[in-house]
């Protein structure tokens, strides 16, 4: 099983159930792109990592897009991950729009 949070610009979190791992075509849609980049930021508890660290999906031309709104837990979390792993970034050292995390969860069936 995994879970796809949808972390969204007003600051709610969407969660869908998938069996199988989401893919980019199921991601369009919900980022509201059809270019995904792809990063890292700390999110302890929506990663499965013991560093805490889990992969972002977010629109990769969010800055060519008009009046682009800023994501403000996404950015404090990437800025985050940036300064843990001594990583740095270019102006203006932030992530926009709405951005997808996948977490497995433990299959507690049967």
């Amino acid at each position: 099983m995994y879970k796809l949070y949808l972390f969204k610009t007003d600051g709610h979190i969407a969660k869908y159930d998938y069996v199988k791992k989401p893919t980019f075509e199921d991601m369009y849609p919900l980022i509201d792109t059809d270019l995904i980049e792809i990063s890292t930021a700390k999110m302890p508890e929506y990663s499965n990592r013991k560093d805490g660290y889990t992969d972002i999906y977010f629109d990769e031309e969010f800055l060519l897009k008009k009046e682009p709104i800023v994501n403000q837990f996404i950015t404090k979390s990437w800025r985050a991950w940036l300064a843990s792993t001594g990583r740095d970034a270019l102006p203006p050292k932030v992530i926009c729009g709405n951005v997808c995390v996948i977490k497995k969860e433990n299959d507690e069936a049967a």
